[in-house]
């Protein structure tokens, strides 16, 4: 599937659970839920990426909706129970390797470079990177589980540092 396959089937969702047709509602339901295992047994990445997308968009929705019954409610914790394992599969997911943690042009690089000369803090490898907030933040947890930096608190900071040297 795709991610124009995955906003339809959600809109599929929506549509079924505003009108009552319940049935119809799990099946898309069920649909959604072997497709995310599929997804994450096959690591298909960007896969996963829509389809948590999407998730989150029909689950919204639904919630937005002012009258919700119990059937409605069940669906909704359907969506709830496919997020969480959607989270769980991403999270659960091994560190990537050191080749391409430190491929020229990736944000990781960028701050490994940055912390070849010593130890920063977050707002000091921003600055010395160039990179924002979010792509520095998204960068550390990953150095980190891939064990080339760790991290420390230091006062209301936290400072990171490398801990092996690149080849």
């Amino acid at each position: 599937m795709s991610g124009e396959a995955y906003r339809a089937l959600a809109d599929d969702i929506r549509d079924a659970v505003a009108t009552g047709r319940w049935d119809e509602a799990d099946a898309d339901l069920d649909t959604f839920a072997e497709e995310a295992a599929l997804c994450l047994v096959q690591d298909r990445t960007a896969d996963i990426a829509a389809l948590a997308r999407e998730v989150a968009r029909c689950h919204t929705a639904l919630t937005l909706r002012e009258v919700r019954g119990a059937e409605a409610m069940h669906r909704l914790g359907q969506l709830r129970a496919i997020a969480a394992m959607i989270a769980a599969g991403r999270a659960n997911r091994p560190a990537r390797s050191e080749a391409a943690l430190t491929q020229a042009g990736t944000p990781t690089a960028a701050v490994l470079r940055a912390l070849a000369d010593g130890a920063k803090s977050g707002p000091a490898l921003v600055e010395a990177t160039g990179l924002s907030h979010d792509a520095v933040a998204r960068a550390l947890p990953e150095l980190r589980a891939a064990g080339l930096v760790r991290s420390w608190p230091a006062g209301r900071l936290v400072m990171n540092e490398r801990t092996t040297v690149a080849e």
